[in-house]
């Protein structure tokens, strides 16, 4: 899969889709506890038994999100 797209769900999740339009998972904003005014973002995939992949720079995610979905087992 080459290509994929976000659909912003609320302002802290976005749904992830592949070129098909079909949903294939999550993209998760959360606050960083660590460093106040800071976020992190968590990518699951649907039925990926690795679990999530967190990211710390935005401009990363959909990078790292396709390099999660190469990994899927099922996909």
């Amino acid at each position: 899969m080459s290509r994929i797209t976000f659909k912003r769900v609320t302002p802290e999740q976005s749904s992830i889709h592949d070129a098909d339009g079909d949903r294939v998972g999550e993209v998760h904003r959360q606050p960083d506890i660590l460093n106040s005014g800071k976020h992190y973002y968590l990518i699951v995939l649907d039925d990926d038994p690795r679990g999530w992949t967190r990211v710390h720079e935005r401009s990363r995610i959909r990078e790292r999100a396709l390099q999660w979905i190469a990994g899927h087992p099922y996909f």
